[in-house]
């Protein structure tokens, strides 16, 4: 439960930093690349080279989607950003499913997801909120 709240402060503090800093045309789409990052990292400290190294494989949608859409508009990308962080949000519930990677910390995997949820339903609440000229300026 802890991870959980804790992931939705996170959440939450990021959309607030990135509107603070006027960085939501890039910062979400670039923040897709270090979710593949961090799951590879934990397997790096685990000495766990090969996992690392398929934790990325199983990364490039996210860094692919992550470089492309950090040149777009908000407008445009925001449905396709959100999508993206909701799908690694249900990466997450089912990583221990698709990789044995024994370096990522039980709380790991439910804090990631929330924030995952977090971003992701705002970028998809923003795609329909705010009218396209407010965000040609972000």
């Amino acid at each position: 439960m802890i991870e959980a709240l804790v992931g939705a402060a996170v959440g939450v503090l990021t959309i607030v930093t990135a509107r603070f800093i006027r960085g939501e045309r890039w910062l979400y789409s670039l923040g897709l690349l270090t979710l593949p990052s961090l799951y590879a990292s934990f397997a790096l400290q685990a000495g766990e080279q090969a996992v690392g190294a398929k934790e990325m494989v199983y990364g490039v949608p996210f860094v692919v989607a992550g470089l492309f859409f950090a040149f777009v508009s908000v407008r445009q990308s925001a449905v396709v950003v959100g999508l993206f962080w909701l799908l690694h949000g249900l990466y997450d519930l089912a990583h221990s499913q698709v990789i044995t990677n024994t370096g990522v910390p039980g709380w790991y995997p439910i804090f990631c997801f929330v924030v995952d949820a977090v971003i992701g339903s705002y970028l998809l609440w923003l795609s329909r909120r705010i009218p396209d000229a407010n965000l040609r300026q972000a």
